[in-house]
């Protein structure tokens, strides 16, 4: 059976005009993928398409420093077809900076997420990344500043 990851627009055009029935099993995306500082952490929100074919979707997460080194944060199981998801990542402040092997560094404030999509036949595709900023509490920038003085 072949698999094909398409946009939500795209499928409803294939669907209409007959082509799903041609030996394809389509994989829908996610539509309206945010993120946003939520109290103690970063509220994640999106909304599925044809979750046909679909596993699981992995939060990742990295600094928004880095490159592309995204760590993965939770698994998430699929609720059907055109669900709405939210994800709370309240371990934040606790994350190391990606690369950072444990090592002890300043954390960072601003982060990107994305969604790992895993298909049940072994493949996966990626959601769009987005970038969010976690307000930083008046005590965590005052240690900033006591920090550097004496660096």
């Amino acid at each position: 059976m072949k698999r094909i990851l398409i946009s939500g627009t795209v499928l409803a055009f294939l669907t209409a005009v007959g082509l799903t029935a041609a030996g394809f099993d389509f994989a829908g995306g996610v539509d309206s993928f945010t993120a946003q500082p939520d109290g103690d952490g970063i509220t994640l929100n999106w909304q599925s398409q044809i979750e046909t074919g679909i596993a699981h979707y992995t939060v990742q997460r990295a600094d928004i420093r880095s490159t592309n080194d995204f760590q993965n944060v939770s698994t998430v199981a699929t609720l059907g077809n055109y669900s709405y998801y939210k994800f709370h990542d309240a371990h934040v402040s606790a994350a190391p900076l990606a690369g950072q092997n444990g090592n002890m560094t300043t954390l960072s404030d601003a982060f990107k997420y994305r969604l790992e999509i895993d298909l049940t036949s072994g493949d996966v595709s990626y959601s769009s990344t987005v970038s969010v900023t976690k307000p930083s509490s008046g005590v965590r920038r005052t240690w900033g500043m006591i920090k550097e003085m004496f660096h």
